[in-house]
C-alpha cells in the first residue's frame, strides 16, 4: 500500500497547481493531498496510475465520479495536545486545529464546529505517553437520509461530557460514549453510554441500514449506491455467495434481484446489524453466517453462481484465494480498496477472464481508489 501511494504521488506531481485548494489547511493537514489539482484531472491521474499498474492484464476505461467536496459521512478527529483536528501531514506526534473540513458534509460540519467550542475545557488525550481522558470525537451523517451522529471515544469510562454538551446532543440523532483504553490508536470502543438512540439510519434505493457506532459503512453514499447497482446487475436470478458481508449492506441491497444470497462475516457484531438490517427490511431469501470466509470456503461447497468478495484494505489471505479457485464459482465481483493487492489475486486467479475493472472514486482530494472487477470462469 505504501508504494501505491508512492506512485501515484508521484505522477500526481505534473497536475499540481492546476486547482485552487478549497481548504485553508491543505499542505499542513494529512488528510487531503489533492486540492491543488482540478477534479477532472483528478479522476484524469487515477486513470493514467490504474492503467499502468494493471498494462499487462486489463485496461481500465471508467471511473465513476464523485462530488469533489462534501461527500464525506465519517470524519475522525483526533483530541490531543491542547487541539481538535487531524494529524499533521508526515507528522504524526502534531495534530492541526482542524476548524472545518471541505470533504466533510454541511450538516455534519456545522456540528463539530459548535462541539469544539463545548468541549475546549475537557481534558484531551496523550497519545505519545498513553494518558488523559477524550480521545476521539467521531461525527457520522446518513448522506440520503440526513441523520446525524457524535460519538467520543474516552481512555476512562466515565462521563465528563454530558454536562457540556447536550445542545449538541439535541441537534444529533444519535450519540454515545465509547471506552478504549489500549495502546492502538484507535477510534472504535466499547459503548459504555448512550447518549441518545445509538444509530442512525442510511437508506440506498428504498434499503434501510442502521449504523452503529463501530458499524462499518462506506464513506461516499452516492458512490457507493453507484457500485452496488453495478454489482447487482450480475446477481440478477442468480444464488449469491458475498464474502466479508459487514453489515449486509450489498447482499441486502441486491437480495430483490438474486434468488438467495448469503453472507459471511467473522464479526458477531456486523452480523447481528446485518440480521437486524435484514428484518427490517423484511427480506426473505438472505441469510447471514458468522465465521472466517477462509474456513468458510475450506469447509463447504459453496453451491452458487457468484461470488462477491469485499475484503479489508489487506485483502484477501493468499489461501482465500486459492481456495476461491478451486471452488470455482461461476462469477467473481471483487471490490477492492488496495489496487496491488488486486492484482496479485487475479494473477493468482488464472483460471478466471477480466470482464472488466471499473474504478470509483470514493475518495476525491485523496490517493485513495476503489475498485470493482468482475471475472468470469474461463
Amino acid at each position: 500500500m505504501k508504494k501505491h501511494r508512492r506512485d501515484i504521488l508521484t505522477l500526481a506531481e505534473k497536475y499540481r497547481g492546476s486547482a485552487e485548494p478549497a481548504c485553508e489547511h491543505f499542505r499542513e493537514c494529512g488528510g487531503c493531498l489533492f486540492q491543488d489539482i482540478s477534479y477532472d484531472l483528478q479522476l484524469a491521474l487515477k486513470l493514467e496510475y490504474l492503467n499502468s499498474l494493471f498494462s499487462d492484464i486489463a485496461r481500465i476505461e471508467e471511473i465513476v465520479p464523485s462530488a469533489p467536496y462534501g461527500y464525506r459521512n465519517r470524519m475522525d478527529f483526533v483530541t490531543a495536545f491542547g487541539k481538535i483536528g487531524l494529524r499533521k501531514a508526515k507528522r504524526y506526534r502534531h495534530v492541526i486545529d482542524i476548524r472545518a473540513c471541505a470533504i466533510m458534509q454541511e450538516k455534519s460540519n456545522t456540528l463539530f464546529q459548535k462541539l469544539r467550542c463545548l468541549v475546549s475545557g475537557i481534558e484531551d488525550y496523550d497519545y505519545v505517553h498513553h494518558n488523559g481522558y477524550l480521545r476521539y470525537i467521531v461525527v457520522r451523517q446518513g448522506y440520503f437520509s440526513g441523520q446525524t451522529m457524535v460519538n467520543f471515544v474516552t481512555a476512562i469510562p466515565e462521563d465528563r461530557l454530558s454536562p457540556f454538551i447536550g445542545a449538541v446532543v439535541n441537534e444529533a440523532d444519535s450519540s454515545s460514549l465509547l471506552y478504549n483504553d489500549s495502546f492502538a490508536d484507535t477510534s472504535f470502543g466499547n459503548e459504555y453510554s448512550t447518549l441518545k438512540r445509538g444509530y442512525i439510519t442510511e437508506v440506498f434505493d428504498g434499503i434501510r441500514y442502521h449504523i452503529t457506532p463501530n458499524a462499518f459503512f462506506q464513506s461516499n453514499s452516492p458512490v457507493a449506491r453507484e457500485l452496488y447497482r453495478r454489482v447487482k446487475k450480475i446477481a440478477a436470478g442468480k444464488s449469491i455467495l458475498d464474502l466479508f458481508c459487514g453489515a449486509g449492506t450489498i447482499g441486502l441491497f441486491i437480495a430483490d434481484a438474486a434468488s438467495r444470497v448469503t453472507g459471511v462475516e467473522i464479526s458477531p457484531e456486523s452480523i447481528a446489524a446485518a440480521e437486524e438490517n435484514r428484518m427490517m427490511n423484511n427480506i426473505g431469501n438472505v441469510q447471514f453466517v458468522c465465521g472466517d470466509a477462509r474456513q468458510f470456503l475450506s469447509e463447504n461447497t459453496i453451491g452458487c453462481d457468484t461470488v462477491i468478495i469485499d475484503p479489508p484494505r489487506g485483502g484477501l489471505h493468499p489461501k482465500s484465494v486459492r481456495l476461491l479457485a478451486e471452488r470455482a464459482p461461476g462469477r467473481i465481483a471483487y471490490i477492492s480498496c488496495n489496487p496491488p493487492l488486486l492484482k496479485e489475486d487475479l494473477t493468482i486467479l488464472h483460471n478466471y477472464s477480466i470482464e472488466s475493472i471499473t474504478a470509483f472514486d470514493m475518495f476525491p482530494q485523496t490517493p485513495h481508489i476503489e475498485l470493482l472487477a468482475l471475472l468470469c470462469r474461463k
